[in-house]
């Protein structure tokens, strides 16, 4: 991946900024097969041996299941 570098001048002092283009650095870790079993690609729901529902993770909430479905 390819890094740029730019100058930030308030006017007090300069600051170097490193930044990459966000689009390369989700590519790049999508096609990590170290990171495979880790990756959700769709809502999951998951419930208690008496059918309530478990709330752990952001890919587990209702507004996700309404704006995927």
């Amino acid at each position: 991946m390819v890094s740029t570098e730019t100058e930030i001048n308030d006017c007090r002092h300069v600051t170097i900024f490193y930044y990459r283009n966000v689009i390369d650095c989700v590519r790049y870790l999508i096609h990590q097969v170290v990171y495979r079993f880790d990756m959700v690609y769709e809502p999951i729901g998951e419930y208690n041996s008496i059918g309530e529902q478990l709330y752990s993770v952001v890919h587990m909430v209702d507004w996700w299941w309404e704006k995927e479905v």
